[in-house]
Formats: C-alpha cells, structure tokens, sequence
C-alpha cells in the first residue's frame, strides 16, 4: 500500500509549478511516499531552488520542507557524492534495492522505473497505488502493511474493541509492533472497549508484569484506556491504527490468528484519520472512558495518569 519513490532534488526545485505538482502526489494517504534519498536530500533540494525568483524560491522551499515532514521515508541506502550524480547513485540502489519508480529531469536507457517529471501523473502505471489489500492474520503480516507508518510515525493509537492483553494472540501482534517503532519518546496507546470478557484495568495492572513484561522495548512506556459506548452514541467498533502521519483500517483487527485466516487492511484519508483520533483523547467526550489511564513500562510496571 505504500511505496517509495526517489525524487531528484532538482527536478522537483526546478519551479514552483513542477515542486507544487510533485509535492501533491505524496502521502501517507495517498500511499506514495518521498525517499530521503540521499539523507541530505532536502538540503540538496533546497540549494537547487538557489536561483529562483525570490518569492517562489520561498514557496519551494517551504513546500519541500512540508513535503519531508509530513510525507517521506527515511531511506538508509548508501549515496557516493563521488559516485557520479543524483541519478547515477539513484538508479545504482534501484539495482539493488528497487524503488517503485525515480523522478528525474532526465530518462536513463534500460532503467523504465525512471520517470521523467513531464510524464509524471497519478495515471502513470508506476504512480497508480492500491489502497486497500488483504493479509494473513498473523503478527508479522499485520506488521508488515503498517510499518511505513511505524517508522515515522510520534503518536500511534491502536484501537481494536476487542483488545485482550491476557489472549496472546493480541499480545504477539503488539510484540511486532512494537519492535518495529524507532524511538522510545514515541506515544504509543492502546484503545478498546467494554464487552463481556474484557480485563478492566485493575486486572491488567495485576498482571502487568507477566503480561507485558519483555513485550515493551527497553525505555519505552505505554499507555491503555478502556472505554464505553454511549446510548445512542457513535459505535465503537472499527480497527484502526492511526498515527500523526495517517491511518490505517485493519478489518478484522489486530489478533494474530493463523490457521489461513485474512484481514482486509486499508489506507485512511488523511482527515478522517486526525480526526478519529480525537475520538480517543483522554478528555474526548465521543465515548465514555471506563477507569484510569494506565501506563505501563517495559517492566510491567504501572502508573495511573
């Protein structure tokens, strides 16, 4: 559902129409994502942009920064300055670790993943994206189709009404999860809500330490709220995760179940998904929040906030 794309930071500096254009077609609901190919690949674009009129070299500028913020990928991949050009290096690490397509000024003979930007468009068969898929539920797959947002991502909510840290089929996903987060500063919740075999929180604090000891990465904490339909109110059953970056819809939610089972798992628009996520605020008034805020340590230790 998401793909990377390196861009070269000259072609997308070239002027305020080409930056504007290019800059529109990323997202993490859009499903295409900017490589931060090289690592100082936004300080290379914006010394392309050196020469432009003063005021659309600002709106450039401007728009690349968002561009990063909001809508790339840290890459990781090697970049020899000595190695030739952007584009020598780019089409070297698509021979070994493809992108699903590069942007450049110029197109390169044998290599189709290159792109001019004049043909660039959401109908180009490299640039149309598939938004919805179907994976095994299973920890690692489940893992798998979110991690983009993962690695990027400051706040993560995983909802799920169903939620159990006493089943270890939940327990096992959760483990993937949060494995694959950079960062122990990252705001990682748990939401779920109350039906009839749901722990409350004074029976997960009891059995914290067994239950989410060695499943948290050492120095990060998390946090668990439990909630409560209201009558009448908005229901509470959609799976999400939803993040600072954008959202995803996980059907059948997030127990790893095996035996051949699979969940259909989707991209959210980027509206919904900031907006949904106030629905979970501890202060929200959309549901009724049952007990205290529970955060948890990478001991199993708890604390009330």
């Amino acid at each position: 559902m998401h793909y990377e794309y390196a861009v070269e930071p000259a072609a997308i500096a070239e002027d305020w129409k080409t930056c504007r254009y290019l800059a529109e077609l990323f997202g993490f609901d859009r499903g295409r994502l900017l490589s931060q190919f090289p690592k100082k690949w936004l300080p290379m674009a914006i010394e392309a942009a050196a020469d432009l009129p003063p005021v659309e070299k600002k709106r450039v500028i401007e728009k690349l920064r968002l561009l990063k913020a909001h809508a790339s990928v840290r890459a990781g991949r090697p970049y020899d300055p000595d190695g030739g050009t952007w584009l020598d290096n780019a089409v070297r690490e698509h021979a070994a670790a493809p992108f699903r397509a590069i942007v450049a000024r110029d197109t390169v003979s044998g290599v189709p993943e290159v792109v001019a930007v004049d043909d660039v468009s959401e109908t180009h068969p490299l640039f149309e994206v598939v938004r919805s898929i179907s994976v095994p539920r299973e920890a690692a797959s489940i893992t798998s189709a979110v991690a983009p947002l993962l690695s990027c991502a400051r706040h993560v909510l995983l909802v799920d009404k169903y939620y159990d840290p006493f089943n270890a089929k939940y327990q096992r996903t959760l483990r993937e999860l949060l494995n694959h987060i950079r960062g122990a500063e990252i705001d990682f919740q748990i939401h779920y809500c109350e039906h009839g075999h749901c722990p409350d929180a004074a029976a997960i604090e009891r059995e914290a330490v067994r239950k989410f000891g060695g499943v948290i990465p050492v120095g990060m904490k998390i946090k668990v709220l439990r909630w409560r339909q209201k009558t009448g109110g908005l229901n509470f059953h959609a799976r999400y995760l939803l993040t600072d970056r954008g959202g995803i819809g996980i059907d059948a939610g997030f127990s790893s179940e095996g035996g051949g089972e699979r969940t259909d798992v989707h991209l959210l628009e980027g509206r919904f998904t900031l907006d949904t996520m106030t629905h979970f605020e501890s202060s929200a008034s959309v549901f009724e929040r049952v007990g205290p805020v529970l955060e948890i340590d990478e001991n199993g230790r708890v604390r009330h906030l």
